[in-house]
């Protein structure tokens, strides 16, 4: 099997603009992820994908793969499917642009649940302790059955564990697709849900497709806004970075 990993990094962000160039021990963050991303041995190869020639320009600049995409692409997962037209592969991994510190092993979790022929989309999720976690709407609940297929995602408390029996999961947002799917997923319409959450995955889930999800006890620190750089800055630091 032939897996791509593929890294979507936009300029244009409400809450932090240019943030794959965002400055993190020297370095651009998208030349970390790019980095964590590369330590993964199933990749036959990695790409960032951008419709933005400052990005595209860093990437050549720092010797990263680099594929120039459509402006228009409503989510990540259709930008990594102009990715799967251009590129030749069997199975494609949407490694999250602004997690620089992401373990390569969470990436091979995720690769690892195609081990079932069956499964066609996959992801990952952890369990949540501490109340004001999952209280914290930029945490993404998943709730999934016996198998691990996803029955719903929200930001909000899911399940509502009023008798407190229930174990509460964050979404981890890395993603895989085998090609044909991530060929469909584009052609499927935006649904009420998924625009109603904000949660792209919610699309394939009302129409009738499946996601699986590995457990996963591995952790990363997102980059969300610009205050989060110095978070990561400091775990690299104790890295010796």
């Amino acid at each position: 099997m032939r897996i791509i990993g593929v890294i979507p990094a936009r300029y244009n962000s409400s809450r932090f603009e240019g943030k794959p160039l965002a400055d993190i021990c020297g370095k651009p963050m998208i030349w970390w992820v790019y980095q964590q991303a590369k330590k993964v041995a199933e990749f036959s190869a990695v790409f960032v994908a951008t419709d933005d020639e400052r990005i595209e320009k860093a990437c050549q600049q720092y010797g990263l793969e680099v594929v120039m995409t459509s402006s228009n692409h409503k989510t990540g997962t259709d930008r990594v499917a102009e990715v799967a037209r251009k590129v030749e592969g069997d199975l494609f991994v949407n490694v999250q642009g602004d997690e620089p510190l992401i373990d390569p092993r969470m990436i091979q979790q995720v690769i690892e649940i195609f081990k079932d022929k069956s499964v066609y989309f996959g992801t990952l999720k952890k369990e949540l302790t501490e109340q004001s976690a999952i209280e914290d709407v930029n945490a993404v609940k998943i709730v999934t059955d016996l198998k691990g297929d996803a029955l719903y995602m929200s930001r909000s408390v899911v399940p509502s564990n009023v008798r407190g029996k229930a174990r509460v999961f964050k979404h981890i947002g890395i993603y895989a697709y085998k090609r044909d799917f991530l060929m469909l997923y584009p052609t499927l319409p935006q649904t009420e849900l998924e625009i109603g959450e904000s949660l792209e995955q919610l699309r394939a889930l009302e129409h009738g497709y499946k996601l699986r999800a590995h457990e996963t006890e591995f952790e990363t620190i997102g980059v969300d806004l610009p205050e989060h750089i110095a978070q990561v800055e400091h775990v690299l630091k104790s890295f010796g970075k």
